[in-house]
């Protein structure tokens, strides 16, 4: 424990509000995470600075000897794993994975599993589908509904795939599952009128979202027994569930209620743009993860470098991209955030490698 009394005090020091009742919040905040967090687990929390590497792609060499990286999320995707049912080609990972490790740094693995990430075998086995208008290319796109049985079945198997192979490793501490994504990894349920019509029409509910969510958490507990799971949340259909965050807020209780200490709510949107829970009246669609502290962490939305567009910034030009990842970094603190997910192409930027530094000291690692 003294480790992590340690890493507490340092955040104290880096995250101290100028008023002198934040100040006790907050020194009241951090003075009782033990509480809350089983204390076999408490000192081995994931903290820091984690790369976030391309789909498929090598984790560059220069990450690997950077002090201020913790770990490296490795993802790739369902299709590439599993081209035919229960043949899985886990190539990649075992390269990867072995590099990272012999570096001495932590792996989130993430295979990308769901929505346009669904191998054709699925889609042949039966299952129900849905289509909705890719916001990004204006294409209609066809997914799996997220409840239908054969296809949280066949994910299923993949995850106790998965677990089999790597649940035994030292290095491999997160592991990420998710519910509702189409086009990635994240939690992206379609918002326009005619795709939530498709979705009604084809039967959508949100317990049947929320009982499906519960399903894949528990899949994934149950494959790694000794990592954290975690799994990003966003917001549901307006109008049509409860509230909007309805389904998130029900996972997410479920989760921590039935794995404590084990499951991490993560939102992979975190900007300049992201509202400050210092500064802010309203967190909007991050007052989940606010509430759910201290096992919250984040996924940086985008990367700055060379990012002409200023996604990091709201799209408000002109940006300067060390400022704008300073500033998202900061915000994530201030969500008491155990990790960060910054892009790989951010941390080799050596105009970026001072916002890095102070990352992984805001982070406490």
């Amino acid at each position: 424990m003294i480790a992590r009394t340690t890493r507490l005090a340092s955040r104290r020091r880096w995250l101290e509000p100028r008023s002198p009742w934040l100040q006790i919040v907050l020194a009241a905040l951090l003075g009782t995470l033990s509480a809350f967090i089983p204390q076999t687990l408490a000192s081995d929390l994931p903290r820091g600075v984690y790369s976030l590497t391309a789909p498929g792609k090598p984790v560059n060499a220069s990450i690997l000897t950077n002090p201020h990286v913790t770990g490296v999320s490795v993802r790739w995707q369902w299709q590439n794993i599993e081209p035919s049912e229960g043949v899985y080609d886990w190539s990649y990972f075992d390269r990867e994975i072995s590099r990272v490790a012999d570096a001495g740094k932590m792996i989130l693995l993430r295979v990308v599993s769901g929505g346009i990430n669904t191998p054709q075998w699925v889609f042949d086995a039966g299952v129900e589908t849905f289509s909705f208008v890719d916001p990004k290319s204006g294409e209609m796109q066809t997914v799996p509904l997220w409840w239908d049985p054969i296809f949280l079945t066949k994910k299923r198997n993949l995850i106790a795939a998965m677990g089999a192979h790597f649940a035994t490793h030292p290095a491999v501490v997160l592991v990420s599952s998710s519910c509702a994504n189409v086009n990635s990894d994240d939690w992206a349920v379609p918002q326009s009128e005619a795709d939530v019509e498709n979705l009604l029409a084809a039967g959508y509910t949100p317990e049947k979202l929320i009982n499906a969510c519960q399903q894949i958490i528990d899949a994934s507990v149950a494959a790694f027994p000794t990592q954290f799971s975690l799994m990003a949340i966003n917001r549901g259909i307006k109008g049509v569930d409860p509230d909007v965050d309805y389904v998130a807020e029900r996972v997410v209780d479920y989760a921590m209620a039935r794995y404590p200490g084990r499951f991490i709510v993560q939102k992979n949107s975190l900007s300049a743009r992201t509202w400050d829970p210092w500064t802010a009246s309203q967190l909007h669609g991050w007052q989940v993860l606010y509430d759910r502290r201290p096992m919250v962490a984040g996924q940086m939305l985008w990367y700055v470098t060379d990012d002409a567009s200023c996604r990091m910034n709201g799209r408000v030009t002109p940006c300067h991209p060390a400022t704008v990842l300073r500033q998202a970094v900061a915000i994530g603190a201030h969500y008491e955030m155990l990790y960060q997910e910054i892009y790989q192409k951010d941390i080799l930027n050596p105009d970026l490698a001072g916002v890095i530094a102070e990352a992984a000291s805001l982070l406490g690692q």
